[in-house]
């Protein structure tokens, strides 16, 4: 995503349930919270251990994945996501249009890799969103009501997306979906309560005009088409799924002639083998075959499969052998589009099929929103759209919110000729060679590859490349402290425009490193077991909502998911009997303690702690935002307790959502074998809502090294001053520099550094050798400063880095220990030797 994408356009604000249109429906009973990726309001990165196993992947083949506008991205009132469609503006630039429970995401997407956020309209509340264009209007429905929303984009290129007056006219405000003729210019409204379909004349496309409605039977979803040649050349046909009852009873199809609209003739109503619940469908393109979506069909071992309807007679259609791929993810959304069909289907993703046989349609690329299973749920993958002219395919989930693809190779791709990508990143600064392949035709914009970083809750930065051999390029990490966590990801740019990312989907799916010397995890606990874990402890007064452990029952302030990219289950307060509602089986009562197994920490030289938690207090019918989350750790197993952090009273991490915290032990205590830590939850507030949840515990072992120290005593010079030890930069031999000098020192005398390998406080010229021999020493050095008069003006300055690359001392590498000093003349020295001394620098050269 750009990093000028503004996150976050609505504030951390209550969540509340989508409005219930279909009691009963499936989707509400499979509904699970949003994805949450940020780890903080509108925000990315962490502070946080990470393992190689941590980073999502998503499988595929044949598809690249351009970017991820995740719901938060939108805002923190999107709850879910629905369906999508695309816009090209006249000038040629495209849109993706993105539905959510809350209303419509314009997003940029002309560089399907940087989306940009255009505008987001609000619209009545609901699970279920369905959006059109006609020329330069947009038109958003909802089973929510509201009518029409219609939105004028002719200036979306200039970042203005205009609201103009609803439609309302119809009968019932609500709607399921929305289809548009734009070969005839006629709009069709399907479902809404019982409803089949509503037609509206686009003659002025601001104010759709109602027509007329057939009511022959519930319709779910309608495909209009007017036919330009053969035996229905002009004629307008409606293929409506649907039924009756809601569309569970006799599912089919009914084909309709709407080309009077006040006189629709039903052609023909079809049923097929197995009918379950008539989805949705689409026309191959010469319209001689139906391609059709049946929703329910997956149920129990069943296995998704595509109806392929011979139309060439509309009034005897003939079902043709079904086709599929060998797993039982339901088949939502398709359309095609040349030779190729793109179908949604939920927990399996994005699906390509060639239909160059049309009536034998192959599998040919994938994209798996949710590698967790393919089971017959009503998750993920909800809707997809293919058609615009630069091949950039869109995907709305229902959880994870805007996907957007290239089908085919990658114009860009990127390799580390080391392996693996780096988990760590030395401290003082560290550089990575990263080989960069363009496809023929090809060609990266100069100065375009850069390396991307940030700091955990802190802005993005960016690092140019340095070009090496060929294809070679090399990324400078910034120098941060030891235990930060660098996020980071490559960002590059071709002469055409397009942004590439490695990671594919980044910054949403950004790399994280580690900055230490050296890192090795010692724990990993993703909690799938509770062994060693203690769920509550004397004293202990909640009455209900007490710590347990499993896979959590989602509510709007219990997490639906665990933290774990791998593995299903954590610690949570109280599991309730039922997906839904604000205080099923919250803290009440008093406080709840969760208590670690014993973390034998005493043997790691620099143990390092994180954990990701879960924290609501925001919501249900009581007082918000009045209990804490406490955490505490012990070095004398539970004798005593030091305090670790408080989430709470308040704050953005109290509204639910995975936080990460990560702290170094030994800035609290000393690193023992006794060590554990508690979670203490608690609600002593009437009617307060308090959720709390713990995941992912980690301990690492990191080797931070010490910065550059000065030491020893300064000799006082004849201008009363004591020359002081000074550097710039850090000493690593791979950094930008590093320089080491001396301030206060008279101003144009001449000089040495010198300097040796241990330290020392040898008496020498009425001051102090801080440096033991063997010394090693530099040429002649002038100090500089003001003109005369003399003065404590001067200063010196020495390239050690520059020193050690010439090989002007065989004997210094990475790891050599270094005591520098320097040594200038002084003709007026108090002490008579005509000498001055600075104090002395001590520090450890890095790779």
């Amino acid at each position: 995503m750009s990093v000028r994408l503004p996150l976050g356009l609505f504030a951390c604000a209550l969540v509340v349930p989508s409005v219930l249109a279909h009691e009963g429906d499936r989707k509400l009973r499979d509904k699970k919270p949003r994805f949450e990726l940020a780890s903080g309001c509108g925000g990315s990165g962490s502070q946080a251990l990470t393992a190689p196993s941590d980073y999502l992947d998503f499988p595929r083949s044949g598809v690249q994945l351009r970017s991820w506008v995740t719901l938060r991205d939108i805002g923190y009132a999107h709850e879910t996501g629905n369906s999508c469609f695309g816009y090209t503006a006249p000038s040629g630039r495209e849109y993706a249009l993105m539905g959510t429970s809350r209303g419509l995401a314009f997003v940029e997407v002309t560089d399907p890799g940087e989306p940009r956020i255009v505008a987001v309209k609000i619209g009545p509340e609901s699970l279920w969103r369905d959006v059109r264009t006609y020329q330069d209007k947009c038109y958003a429905v909802s089973e929510g009501g509201g009518g029409i929303q219609v939105f004028d984009l002719a200036q979306i290129d200039n970042g203005i997306v205009s609201d103009l007056p609803a439609v309302t006219t119809g009968g019932l405000e609500g709607t399921h979906t929305l289809a548009v003729d734009a070969s005839s210019g006629f709009l069709y409204r399907a479902g809404g309560g019982s409803n089949g379909i509503r037609i509206y004349s686009l003659a002025n496309p601001a104010a759709p005009a109602y027509v007329t409605q057939w009511n022959g039977r519930y319709t779910h979803e309608a495909t209009p088409v007017t036919y330009t040649n053969g035996p229905y050349a002009g004629r307008q046909i409606v293929f409506s799924c649907g039924g009756f009852n809601g569309g569970f009873s006799q599912p089919g199809i009914d084909i309709l002639d709407v080309t009077n609209k006040q006189d629709i003739q039903l052609l023909k109503r079809f049923g097929y083998s197995n009918a379950q619940f008539s989805h949705q469908g689409w026309l191959s393109e010469d319209k001689r075959y139906f391609y059709l979506n049946d929703e329910l069909d997956e149920t129990g071992s069943n296995q998704l499969r595509t109806r392929v309807i011979d139309m060439q007679s509309l009034t005897n259609p003939v079902e043709l052998p079904s086709f599929g791929y060998g797993t039982t993810a339901i088949d939502h959304n398709l359309y095609v589009s040349g030779n190729r069909i793109y179908q949604a289907n939920y927990r399996s993703g994005l699906n390509i099929f060639d239909n160059t046989n049309p009536t034998a349609p192959t599998r040919v690329a994938w994209f798996d929103t949710w590698p967790e299973d393919d089971a017959a749920q009503f998750n993920s993958l909800w809707n997809n759209y293919p058609y615009f002219a630069s091949g950039t395919v869109l995907g709305s989930d229902l959880e994870k919110g805007l996907w957007v693809w290239k089908v085919g190779a990658p114009d860009v791709d990127f390799a580390f000729p080391a392996g693996a990508a780096p988990d760590k990143a030395h401290p003082f600064g560290e550089s990575i060679d990263v080989d960069i392949q363009v496809a023929p035709g090809v060609q990266l914009a100069p100065g375009s590859v850069k390396l991307m970083w940030r700091l955990a809750g802190g802005p993005w930065n960016e690092t140019p490349a340095v070009q090496g051999t060929g294809s070679t390029w090399s990324l400078r990490f910034p120098a941060v402290a030891c235990g930060a966590n660098i996020t980071w990801w490559i960002s590059t740019k071709t002469t055409t425009h397009k942004t590439w990312n490695w990671p594919q989907g980044a910054p949403t799916l950004a790399r994280e490193s580690i900055s230490a010397a050296s890192y090795s995890l010692a724990l990993v606990d993703r909690m799938d077991s509770s062994i060693g874990w203690s769920m509550g402890q004397p004293g202990d007064t909640a009455t209900s909502g007490q710590w347990a452990h499993g896979e959590p029952l989602g509510t709007y302030a219990q997490p639906e998911f665990d933290h774990s990219v791998v593995g299903q289950n954590c610690f949570f307060t109280g599991q309730g009997t039922e997906a839904g509602g604000y205080s099923a089986a919250d803290v009440d009562g008093g406080k709840t303690t969760l208590l670690s197994p014993r973390l034998q920490l005493g043997g790691l030289s620099n143990p390092v702690v994180s954990y990701w938690r879960w924290y609501s207090t925001n919501l249900g019918q009581g007082p918000a935002n009045e209990d804490s989350l406490i955490v505490e750790i012990s070095n004398d197993d539970g004798a005593t307790w030091s305090l670790v952090e408080q989430v709470g009273p308040g704050g953005n991490e109290s509204l639910g959502g995975w936080f990460p915290h990560q702290f170094r032990v030994s800035d609290i205590l000393a690193p023992t074998d006794f060590v554990r830590l508690r979670f203490v939850a608690s609600d002593y507030n009437t009617n307060g809502n308090v959720e709390a949840a713990i995941d992912d515990l980690y301990v690492a072992d990191m080797d931070c090294p010490p910065p550059p120290t000065r030491y020893c005593v300064g000799k006082l010079n004849s201008q009363g001053c004591v020359p002081n030890a000074t550097w710039t930069g850090l000493p690593s031999l791979s950094g930008p520099g590093f320089t080491i000098g001396a301030a206060n020192v008279l101003s144009n005398k001449p000089g040495v550094m010198f300097y040796g390998r241990s330290r020392a406080t040898t008496p020498f010229q009425g001051g102090t050798m801080c440096a033991a021999s063997p010394l090693r020493r530099s040429s002649i050095l002038q100090s500089g400063g003001n003109p005369p008069p003399v003065d404590c003006s001067g200063a010196f300055n020495f390239d050690f880095q520059t020193w050690v690359l010439s090989g002007a001392d065989a004997t210094l590498g990475a790891g050599a220990s270094v005591n520098a000093q320097f040594w200038y003349r002084d003709v007026f020295d108090p002490a008579g030797f005509g000498s001055g001394l600075s104090d002395a620098v001590e520090f450890v050269l890095q790779p």
